[in-house]
């Protein structure tokens, strides 16, 4: 036992987080209890039922196939790891399927304008605060992270008159463009506030003068999705997914939405193409003709 409480321990030590090491540790402790032996005499027969467990907790809907993902991951590179140390003579993980979750965004993610109209409508009776965040993430792309983040000093005008947030990164500076119309409310909340504010506070702020909660924004955002009787109750994550489907939808490059919405990648973009509607290349495009406009004259 206590050679093995060694291995784990040194494979473990690769990590940094301290957190992941607790997962990782947890994590395995689930699959020795599963396969009820040692780790380093499990079969390929036990790796199967562990995964295939997996996969029926999914199905039943008692495990998130994210989390399925996850625990797959983490002992596939276990036992990659015993393998590469010559503990176990091969990963059986290898041949084993791994649980996918799927990276495409539901259409239920993504509101349609009919329903965005509706929404925006309540929102324009709500103060000036909540109205502009919620606004600024939908016409802006930003995260809620990055929204009550958000300090004045982070928005800069270039020499045209364009808007935009500064963002930094572990990547570098990342620029986000700002709709003027979505400025102009920023401007007029922020000359709404009792006291002045500086470049270095926060922009959106609680009646206590304190930068906005996240869960605040949310129940503002679900307050108007009821209001506006809509279909479902909306997220502010969902105001991103939306302004990425319908900015690419009506042309602009994934490379445009990338720089945007600050993606690591461009092949984000694919998991919006199958929300969109595509009209394009329909029945109806191969009737040539032109409809004309009512002549009275003859």
């Amino acid at each position: 036992m206590q050679r093995n409480e060694n291995i784990i321990n040194s494979f473990l030590s690769r990590l940094e987080k301290e957190k992941s090491k607790k997962d990782y540790k947890r994590d395995l402790q689930h699959f020795v209890e599963f396969i009820e032996k040692d780790f380093l005499q499990a079969t390929i027969k036990d790796c199967e039922k562990y995964i295939a467990d997996l996969k029926l907790k999914v199905s039943e809907k008692k495990l998130a196939i994210t989390t399925a993902e996850k625990l797959y991951s983490q002992i596939y590179s276990f036992f990659n790891y015993l393998e590469e140390n010559e503990y176990i003579p091969y990963n059986y993980f290898k041949n084993i399927s791994k649980p996918i979750a799927t990276r495409n965004i539901a259409k239920e993610k993504i509101i349609m304008w009919e329903d965005l109209d509706k929404l925006i409508s309540v929102l324009k009776t709500y103060n000036q605060r909540d109205y502009a965040i919620l606004m600024l993430i939908f016409t802006s792309g930003l995260t809620l992270n990055e929204a009550i983040n958000l300090k004045w000093n982070q928005f800069v005008i270039d020499d045209t008159g364009n808007i935009g947030i500064i963002f930094t990164t572990k990547r570098g500076k990342r620029y986000t463009k700002v709709h003027k119309d979505t400025w102009e409310l920023l401007q007029k909340y922020r000359n709404s506030l009792s006291s002045l504010t500086s470049k270095d506070s926060y922009v959106f702020l609680n009646n206590r003068g304190n930068k906005i909660t996240g869960r605040w924004v949310r129940m503002v955002l679900k307050k108007a999705c009821i209001e506006a009787e809509l279909a479902h109750e909306y997220t502010p994550r969902d105001l991103r997914h939306t302004l990425a489907a319908h900015t690419l939808k009506r042309g602009a490059s994934s490379k445009q939405v990338k720089q945007q919405l600050g993606w690591s990648t461009e092949n984000l973009a694919q998991r919006y193409l199958y929300t969109i509607q595509q009209l394009e290349d329909n029945a109806i495009d191969y009737l040539n003709f032109n409809l004309k406009k009512n002549d009275n004259s003859n």
